[in-house]
């Protein structure tokens, strides 16, 4: 299998345009999962523009000097660096933490790019182990973009079953909260439909979940419901709070969201939040009710460790 690239000059052209991409813009802290996997994605496209390029530009001149195996090698070890560099840069330049994983993405670029072309593979590979390698490629390529599609088929989800939040029927909803470990499928202990989530607890000062990826215009609506199941013996208290995208902009404080502490008796516990009272919450001003973005649940200094199951979260 034969792939037709671009030229060394348009190619040139687009490499000089994603360029700045590795300094500016990009997902947020609250940016939608798909658009951060997508985002990610763009390393693979950009090495294996970057890794043709190369090839075209540079090394294919080198042909007639050195053989093709050193070649292959200048080809791996040259993106390699770069994309290192590009790590480090972007921690100088924007205080971003390097991270492995987009240069093992930065890899699986130069992979791909390697192996869908005629050289310089083609030169001492046989033919079935091109389509061996091509193949192996391809397979790692769908297994990284597949956060993706799961995150697509979610965000659908979430827009199709709104005004319910959360409801657990599906695994993929796991991933609309924030350190989705802390979650696990829970099938026996179950306030609506088969599943709710188990939620693990430590004994930090602060331990807790949030809802992270969801709709969040609440006009129209007057409550929020959920339940939540206390395994213990004794009442456990369990703090909520809510809070708009405006709560950045007011430092974050405590009394600029909604908070409250609910005393959860032993069993299932369902529990209701006036979205009146959320919008009246911030001290200064009112809640942005168009733009709700984080609701959390969370316990304060537990002596053991413990689970509590929550199900069902929805508007009404």
């Amino acid at each position: 299998m034969h792939v037709r690239f671009p030229s060394s000059l348009r190619l040139s052209f687009f490499l000089l345009l994603g360029l700045p991409l590795f300094f500016l813009g990009g997902p947020s802290y609250h940016s939608s999962r798909s658009f951060a996997h997508l985002w990610n994605l763009g390393h693979i496209l950009y090495f294996a523009l970057f890794t043709r390029w190369l090839h075209l530009a540079l090394v294919k001149r080198l042909a007639t000097a050195i053989p093709a195996k050193k070649i292959l090698i200048l080809l791996l070890v040259i993106p390699f660096l770069i994309g290192l560099a590009l790590e480090i840069s972007q921690f100088l330049v924007t205080g971003r933490n390097p991270d492995i994983f987009d240069l093992l993405r930065n890899e699986l670029g130069v992979a791909l790019a390697l192996a869908f072309a005629q050289q310089p593979l083609g030169l001492f590979l046989s033919k079935n182990w091109r389509r061996a390698i091509q193949g192996t490629a391809f397979l790692v390529l769908l297994a990284t973009a597949s956060p993706l599609v799961f995150a697509l088929v979610d965000e659908s989800l979430a827009v199709e079953e709104f005004p319910i939040l959360s409801d657990f029927e599906s695994s993929l909803e796991l991933s609309r909260w924030m350190n989705p470990a802390q979650l696990q499928e829970e099938t026996k202990i179950v306030r609506h439909g088969t599943q709710a989530a188990r939620v693990q607890l430590s004994t930090n000062k602060y331990s807790g979940v949030s809802l992270f990826h969801f709709p969040g215009d609440w006009r129209g609506f007057s409550m929020l419901h959920f339940s939540v199941y206390n395994p213990l013996a004794f009442p456990l208290a369990l703090n909520c709070r809510i809070h708009d995208t405006k709560h950045k902009l007011h430092g974050s404080l405590y009394h600029d969201r909604f908070n409250t502490i609910f005393e959860l008796t032993p069993g299932w516990n369902d529990l209701a939040v006036s979205l009146k009272e959320v919008e009246d919450a911030p001290k200064e001003r009112k809640m942005d009710m168009r733009h709700i973005e984080g609701f959390g649940l969370f316990v304060v200094q537990q002596k053991e460790p413990l689970s509590i199951v929550l199900d069902y979260v929805y508007l009404r």
